[in-house]
């Protein structure tokens, strides 16, 4: 599994889909009681994105049901779990375009409806693979070992996810009759189990999906622990019925007004405020046009997926858009081939790297909180660019960080709140002034760390209301894009301290072997998730393959701390 053994060159069994049907919650909504509601104005600019997908992976317990007793077990809890999550087996649509604001009609609103007889459902895949587990993940303790560095390009992130379309994923104009998430359960040959989750991204972020999942396992257990010594169970809808309670800061709260009271805006036709317009626009956030077909290199696949929201061409025309940039589409090779790793530090290693960012944010004066995230990111960027080249260039380098809203509010929202209020910041510098002098040294940690607090700053809660209130007044929330991969870019999403590894069904193997968060395997794609109390960082990364081997180079700089 290693780099060296060539494990990855060989072709991985593929899973066989057993059956495939649709859940619903386990207690049947009243006749006649349909719920529909808008998504948040920041829930409706992630509908570009891929879905929010996770891969839960757990070796056999010593006492491991079959794929049968297992799936079954899996399914009634799932009924269960959506009697909390009740809109996650509705159905989404886009909102009728809303022209009360002449000059300025508003497009591309998402609209969930739950509890309605023409309800999707979730999808639920029973699945397996006919290989071993260890065969596909290393163990924990190869991970600490020989597997530091696992070239994870070749793990089946597809194969252990369902394949059904999900509503807007991946096309804007495809949701009916769609589900908004799907589930897959796949059994190893050795007795090991997956779960494989997926939503579209508008509907959940990481925290919402790692939520549901926990919930999801809680009554597993709950299940489980009523029907076990039964020699065959029958789990048929509304046949085991328990209760879930879960913490305040868990309980699922879907009300997406909770967000947008921040923006203030008290009537759609007025006039917009060009202070808080102006304050909205100085925040470092990019503003990528999506429409923009005049721009250089720009692809035809996106045409699609923009007209599903966009006014037509007559009517464009009579509307001014906000100000925008082209995406850079020529920074990005997608033909290049892409190497995916997932990169194992220690607590003791994250630890090195934050004492070396204190000293260097003391001796300069600078002296600013530094987390243990924010010191691996730092040494993390500056490998990537001198890998990329980019070591003694003046050209602007960009690390995105995905930036969770809930608590960038005040008051802040709960954990529990559902849907994806997030975005999409930038910390930037020229190649040179971001990596180091050379590749083992990181006298640049705390300068780095201090451009990545100074952005994280600016997010205030009047900032981020005021981010609403201008997202509010734009035509289409889709056509602005505040991200973008490729030889300039790396985009960082975090799922530290979100408890991935903290879900337990209750098959008696505890914690899982591996957690795999499906990301796009796209040049400067990164993604880290703590695992457990351990104090250990995983970092899954993809490069273009030549970038890549620069940054395993055994004489390179990743481990020069």
């Amino acid at each position: 599994m290693g780099a060296d053994d060539g494990q990855s060159e060989q072709s991985l069994p593929a899973c066989r889909v057993i059956s495939t049907k649709r859940v619903f919650p386990a207690t049947e909504a009243e006749p006649n009681s349909a719920k529909s509601n808008k998504l948040s104005i920041i829930d409706a600019t992630a509908a570009r994105f891929a879905s929010c997908a996770a891969v839960w992976l757990y070796d056999a317990g010593p006492t491991s049901d079959s794929l049968d007793a297992l799936a079954n077990n899996l399914e009634n809890s799932l009924r269960l779990t959506l009697d909390n999550f009740r809109l996650f087996a509705g159905s989404l649509s886009w909102a009728p375009v809303d022209t009360r604001n002449a000059s300025c009609p508003k497009y591309g609103r998402p609209v969930i409806t739950w509890d309605a007889a023409t309800d999707p459902g979730v999808e639920f895949v029973r699945a397996a693979f006919n290989a071993e587990l260890s065969s596909l993940v290393p163990s924990e303790s190869e991970r600490k070992t020989s597997e530091k560095v696992w070239l994870a390009t070749e793990f089946p992130q597809d194969d252990l996810l369902p394949k059904c379309e999900l509503a807007f994923v991946p096309h804007l104009f495809r949701f009916e009759g769609l589900p908004v998430a799907s589930v897959q359960v796949t059994r190893f040959t050795c007795g090991g189990w997956a779960l494989g989750v997926k939503f579209t991204h508008c509907l959940s972020d990481a925290i919402t999906l790692i939520n549901f999942v926990k919930a999801w396992a809680e009554q597993s257990r709950i299940v489980m622990r009523r029907t076990r010594g039964t020699s065959s169970p029958s789990f048929e809808s509304g046949n085991t019925k328990s209760t879930l309670l879960l913490s305040q800061s868990e309980t699922p709260v879907f009300d997406p007004s909770l967000l947008e009271r921040h923006a203030c805006i008290s009537n759609d036709t007025e006039k917009p405020d060009c202070n808080r317009i102006a304050l909205a626009r100085s925040l470092p956030l990019h503003r990528f046009d999506w429409w923009a077909k005049d721009a250089p290199g720009y692809p035809s696949w996106a045409t699609a997926d923009s007209d599903a929201t966009k006014p037509s061409d007559a009517e464009l025309s009579k509307i001014e858009l906000s100000p925008s940039t082209p995406p850079p589409w020529p920074s990005w090779d997608a033909s290049k081939p892409v190497i995916c790793v997932q990169i194992r530090f220690t607590a003791a290693e994250v630890a090195r790297l934050k004492k070396i960012a204190q000293a260097a944010q003391v001796e300069t004066g600078a002296v600013r909180i530094v987390s243990r995230l924010d010191a691996l990111l730092a040494h993390l960027w500056t490998q990537i660019n001198r890998a990329r080249g980019l070591h003694a260039s003046d050209e602007t380098v960009y690390l995105l960080l995905t930036l969770g809203l809930r608590k960038r509010v005040n008051p802040p929202l709960s954990d529990g709140f559902v849907g994806s209020p997030i975005l999409i910041a930038h910390v930037d510098g020229s190649g040179k002034e971001i990596s180091a002098d050379d590749q083992n040294s990181n006298s640049n940690l705390g300068d780095i760390v201090r451009r990545m607090r100074n952005t994280m700053a600016q997010f205030t809660p009047q900032a981020v209301g005021a981010y609403m209130y201008d997202a509010a007044h734009e035509v289409c929330p889709q056509r602005l894009w505040q991200a973008f991969v490729g030889s300039r870019f790396v985009l960082v999403t975090s799922w530290a301290r979100a408890g991935a590894y903290d879900v337990d069904f209750g098959e008696d193997q505890g914690r899982p072997r591996y957690v795999h968060a499906r990301m796009p395997r796209m040049d400067g794609t990164l993604q880290v998730m703590d695992i457990g109390d351990s104090g250990d960082f995983d970092v899954s990364l993809a490069l273009a393959e030549e970038d890549m081997r620069r940054l395993l180079a055994v004489d390179g700089g990743l481990w020069a701390f």
